[in-house]
């Protein structure tokens, strides 16, 4: 009887546990579904210091050799300071020869203005005296040759005036025309000297006196005035969790101690591909990042270039 009551029981016991293991996994399975949602109090990314204008490579309008070099890396450059100078002399002497020949026509115009002022005198001197004449000729007092010379001499002069007219013209035409020739090649010698369109640091100065440089490349990098920032990207999982003005810490990269502080300032619009510090060129991404640009707050000894990492605070204090 007893052997029964066992058997009987055996099977309750099985199904009991079986069914509290069940409940079990749901519940554990419920519990991993919710910690799926995340609280994340700080994104970190990789970054790059560089000035709020980034590093910028300067490049020569023209090609040339290198005559003379004004300034060194490490230097503090002006805006339009020449910093280098490349070999102008066929440059200038085309400059002096133009303006040579546009002071040259300058004198001609003013000479062909006083030809015309002379020929207009005379003109209106024969046109009085032309009237005088026609009203003695009807009087009988005066001869009709005399009348007939005079109005040829009028027409004669006429004549003059319109040419002497059109040389003041022609004189006033060339005259421009040079002087927009001086002007471009005064452009053209401005180009051999090589400066920089901002304020700030001559970082690298590539050429060296008397190397040839060619046209449009590179032949210095500089960083200009302004804020030092930190150019970071975040992934996008995180992306759309930021916003301008958030806190962040920045430390190097492997490092726990905080080696600067600053707020978000910018935010890309858009997700792209990572772009610092990548492996390869053609290396494959599959997952984007945002842009961010964090301004550093305080007196910092960064490098520019130095590769950090980026700690954003989603919550400010």
């Amino acid at each position: 009887m007893n052997k029964k009551i066992y058997l009987v029981l055996i099977p309750l016991i099985i199904t009991a546990c079986g069914g509290s293991k069940e409940k079990k996994e749901q519940a554990a399975g419920s519990h991993s579904v919710n910690s799926a949602i995340v609280e994340v109090s700080e994104v970190v990314g990789v970054g790059k210091v560089e000035p709020e204008k980034k590093i910028i490579s300067l490049s020569a309008a023209t090609g040339g050799v290198v005559k003379e070099i004004y300034r060194n890396d490490g230097d503090t450059i002006k805006k339009d300071e020449p910093l280098v100078r490349l070999d102008d002399e066929l440059e200038l002497i085309k400059v002096s020869q133009l303006r040579s020949q546009y002071s040259s026509q300058k004198s001609q115009q003013e000479i062909d203005k006083l030809n015309l002022q002379e020929s207009e005198a005379r003109l209106s001197n024969k046109k009085n005296l032309l009237e005088s004449v026609r009203a003695l000729e009807l009087k009988g007092a005066e001869t009709t040759q005399t009348l007939k010379d005079l109005e040829t001499e009028v027409t004669t002069l006429s004549l003059i005036v319109k040419k002497d007219s059109a040389g003041v013209r022609l004189s006033g035409s060339r005259l421009s025309e040079l002087a927009g020739q001086v002007r471009y090649a005064e452009a053209e010698a401005a180009k051999k000297i090589l400066s920089s369109p901002y304020d700030g640091i001559l970082l690298d100065l590539q050429i060296e006196k008397g190397s040839a440089l060619s046209q449009f490349a590179t032949f210095a990098e500089i960083a200009p005035s302004g804020p030092i920032t930190v150019r970071t990207e975040v992934d996008e999982l995180f992306a759309a969790r930021l916003k301008n003005g958030l806190d962040a810490d920045i430390r190097f990269v492997g490092s726990d101690s905080v080696i600067a502080k600053g707020k978000v300032t910018f935010l890309s619009p858009y997700l792209k591909k990572k772009s610092l510090f990548s492996q390869k060129a053609n290396e494959q991404e599959d997952r984007l990042v945002r842009e961010v640009r964090i301004n550093l707050e305080g007196e910092n000894r960064l490098i520019l270039n130095s590769k950090v990492e980026s700690v954003i605070k989603l919550k400010n204090p």
